[in-house]
């Protein structure tokens, strides 16, 4: 178990990205797939709400459909997010629990964190000096601002790990795709955000997206203590997630369920 795939940043719109994580948990689950960590971005930008989360209660969908933006529902927990595809990068992690244990992490906690130990491990490689920490969910922050939130499943003793790393920020746009909570301005909602998050390109004199990638490989690495090698998508995998796109991430049915 020591020995996992990395598969590169690439670009989806919001139906396959789900899908693929889940592909990828499934094809694990089977034994079809190694241990994986994935990071990837998103085209168009995305709304991606938690599975337990009304729809109409957290989106705009006139905005949505206004600006050819997308709206998913995620298999994982947690609220609403805006992945914005100029500024943010997301990660995906999917193992056995069993591998997590070993390492010592074995209560739910626990887990999040030694996972969210990979990306500070890789931002530190990067020059960075975040710190774990919760707003609402297990979080990590830089100056004490928070640039990553992140959501779990567990399914069958394997665990679905994936969240946000944010590059900049634009809280404007966040809040007209999603919806302040109720009796609150979108303005306010705004000036939270700038008081309470950040972009990691903040606290950089410059940026390159290859560095940084190698940052966070080395950084899951070293935490994990693992080895990954740079792979892609099984063709079960895409045949998986294909079928996932269209039975379960485009189906309104999914998307609504609870309206």
């Amino acid at each position: 178990m020591n020995s996992w795939r990395f598969i590169t940043l690439e670009t989806h719109d919001g139906y396959w990205n789900m899908a693929l994580d889940e592909a990828i948990l499934q094809s694990v689950i089977e034994n079809k797939s190694p241990n994986t960590i994935r990071l990837y971005k998103w085209s168009p930008s995305t709304v991606s709400i938690g599975r337990n989360q009304s729809l109409l209660s957290e989106v705009d969908l006139n905005f949505i459909k206004k600006n050819g933006f997308n709206v998913v529902r995620r298999i994982t927990g947690g609220g609403a997010v805006f992945h914005d595809e100029y500024r943010e990068i997301t990660y995906s992690i999917v193992c056995r629990l069993e591998f997590l244990e070993k390492l010592n992490a074995k209560s739910v906690m626990e887990q999040f964190e030694i996972i969210e130990m990979g990306i500070i491990s890789g931002l530190q490689f990067y020059g960075l000096k975040p710190e774990k920490g919760i707003i609402h969910c297990p979080a990590i922050f830089l100056e004490d601002k928070k640039f990553s939130g992140n959501a779990q499943l567990r399914r069958k003793r394997h665990i679905l790990q994936h969240g946000t790393i944010l590059l900049e920020l634009d809280p404007e746009l966040m809040y007209s795709a999603l919806k302040a909570p109720y009796n609150v301005s979108k303005s306010r909602m705004v000036r939270s955000v700038y008081s309470k998050c950040t972009g990691i390109k903040e606290h950089l004199e410059s940026y390159n997206e290859q560095d940084f990638q190698s940052s966070l490989k080395k950084g899951f690495e070293t935490t994990l203590k693992i080895t990954s090698m740079e792979n892609y998508f099984t063709e079960h995998e895409l045949r998986l997630a294909k079928k996932l796109v269209y039975t379960k991430y485009r189906d309104k049915n999914w998307l609504r369920k609870y309206e």
